[in-house]
């Protein structure tokens, strides 16, 4: 028996043998120990070339379906080109599917931001056809105010350079003078006489304002008002000085001053100072007793001779025009009671800011101060009055039939839209933050006011809250809405008319919020209607 080397290879029946096969095919197909997975079953461009039959069986049914969904992909892209549906390019970069012309079907498909809500009003299309709003074109016509005519009243009507007596004289008005009142601030007129005479202040109480004015006026803004003057004042030069209820020294006398202590002059006559210690006390010391600075005299105005009361006054007063109004609470917004004749008797029992309080026919009735001839004196003697109705809501303009009652307008609404003019636009934006775009513009004014409106334009014209009227009607405040402007039908766009011809909305991704002519062809031809508020 002949022994085999230990150095020859085993015979293919041998476990070696076989472990050996195992590992050349193995590494013949690039195969490992991994997991399979479907990139194992990809052979490599190798195998193909040594063994063509793996081919066939690489390109199984499967694939070959897989394959043919990939070819009908460019195919379908064809197809997505023709007429059937179009993409109407740059609207206000939103883009905007459009079903074929012969149809009525319309698709508004919005980019979604961080600010976008979702829903809003899409922007107007900047075609040649948009008129390029008045507020781009022309500032001076844009805020050319609204102007009412009115004339003076009184001769004693003083034009201040502020709303309220707290504010300096600057000169007097005389009976019948022409003014154009431009702006209103509660109950007093920013007035002028002309376009470039200095704009100065008035008491609506001294001026002929028509039915109804105050609605068409656009409202001064606290941020908007000249600051109030430093006070008129002056340092009493000597101890104990008397302080008297007249220019003389036959006047009784009120208190005593203390040395240098601070007093505000009111008013000048011959060589005497009226004088004001504090809120409750004033009178008249001699001016060699005061030191006082050229400024704050040049500031002061003479006292006229009517205005000095008597050494021992009646609680009285004598009406300085015929046919003043009297009214039954201290504003000229309140209801008109009667009439008093030019130098009537009136006593007096009240004060209340600009306002006095006096007794006609046992009634408790209301005069313009500067319209009553009464003197500081009395009206330190007299009680501050609260005895008084609560104003009226404002202006109610009843129509016809129950449609219009309880409706009115009111140019605060369009004085807060017209803050926002050069804002951005942004569709589906609703506050000053975001931008706007027509409707969140609107809907958030009317909010400012404490009114609530729907969120779309459509919605804001259906809303059971508004009234239909006509074109000649609108008011400041009122809102026109405009169809089938960019191509699309229905209500599409909204905004507030100012006053003057003129509106304010937000527009374009250009434009922003701005002013527009409202006879401009583009909007008259597109005009739906306009609708006023409930408020």
């Amino acid at each position: 028996m002949v022994d085999q080397s230990k150095r020859m290879r085993p015979v293919a029946s041998d476990p070696y043998e076989l472990v050996q096969r195992v590992n050349r095919r193995r590494t013949e197909f690039g195969r490992d120990e991994r997991p399979t997975s479907i990139t194992d079953r990809i052979p490599s461009i190798r195998t193909l070339l040594r063994r063509p039959e793996r081919v066939a069986a690489f390109f199984s049914q499967r694939m070959v379906m897989h394959l043919l969904v990939v070819a009908i992909i460019p195919f379908a892209l064809l197809i997505s080109k023709t007429e059937v549906v179009t993409l109407v390019p740059d609207v206000g970069s939103v883009p905007v599917l459009i079903a074929d012309s012969g149809t009525d079907f319309t698709i508004d498909v919005a980019l979604i931001t961080d600010e976008f809500s979702g829903q809003g009003d899409a922007p107007l299309t900047e075609s040649e056809d948009l008129p390029v709003p008045i507020s781009l074109v022309s500032r001076n016509q844009t805020l050319a105010p609204v102007v009412v005519p009115v004339t003076v009243m009184t001769d004693q009507a003083y034009m201040r350079n502020g709303p309220g007596t707290n504010y300096d004289p600057i000169t007097r008005a005389s009976s019948g003078l022409a003014l154009q009142i431009i702006g209103k601030y509660g109950d007093w007129y920013q007035v002028r006489e002309r376009v470039d005479a200095p704009v100065l202040w008035m008491a609506g109480e001294l001026l002929s304002l028509p039915e109804n004015a105050a609605a068409t006026i656009f409202d001064i803004f606290d941020k908007d008002l000249p600051p109030p003057p430093p006070p008129r004042t002056g340092i009493v030069r000597e101890s104990g000085l008397t302080l008297r209820d007249g220019p003389g020294v036959d006047y009784v006398a009120i208190t005593t001053l203390k040395l240098n202590g601070e007093v505000e002059l009111i008013e000048i006559y011959q060589d005497w100072y009226h004088i004001s210690v504090d809120a409750n006390t004033a009178g008249w010391v001699k001016s060699a007793y005061i030191d006082v600075t050229k400024s704050v005299l040049d500031r002061v105005i003479t006292a006229d001779t009517v205005s000095i009361p008597d050494a021992s006054p009646e609680l009285v007063g004598f009406v300085r025009e015929s046919n003043v109004n009297l009214r039954l609470g201290p504003d000229s917004r309140h209801a008109k009671v009667g009439t008093a004749a030019l130098g009537q008797k009136l006593d007096v029992i009240g004060k209340y800011k600009d306002w006095v309080q006096v007794a006609l026919d046992k009634k408790k009735v209301w005069i313009f101060k500067d319209l009553l001839n009464v003197t500081s004196y009395v009206l330190r003697r007299v009680p501050t009055a609260s005895d008084f109705p609560a104003l009226p809501k404002g202006p109610t303009r009843n129509r016809s039939g129950n449609s219009g009652a309880g409706y009115s307008t009111s140019s605060d609404v369009a004085n807060v839209a017209l803050q926002f003019v050069g804002y951005g636009y942004t569709w589906g934006g609703t506050t000053p933050k975001s931008g706007f775009d027509c409707s969140g513009l609107m809907m958030y004014a009317f909010r400012q006011v404490g009114v609530t409106i729907p969120r779309l334009a459509a919605s804001q014209y259906s809303s059971s809250g508004a009234i239909d009227i006509s074109w000649d009607s609108m008011e400041p405040g009122d809102m026109m809405f405009f169809k089938n402007t960019s191509g699309r039908r229905g209500i599409t766009h909204v905004s507030m008319y100012i006053g003057g011809g003129k509106m304010v909305h937000a527009m374009t991704p250009t434009y922003g919020v701005q002013i527009s002519n409202v006879n401009d062809s583009y909007w008259v031809n597109h005009f739906y209607g306009a609708a006023r508020v409930k408020r």
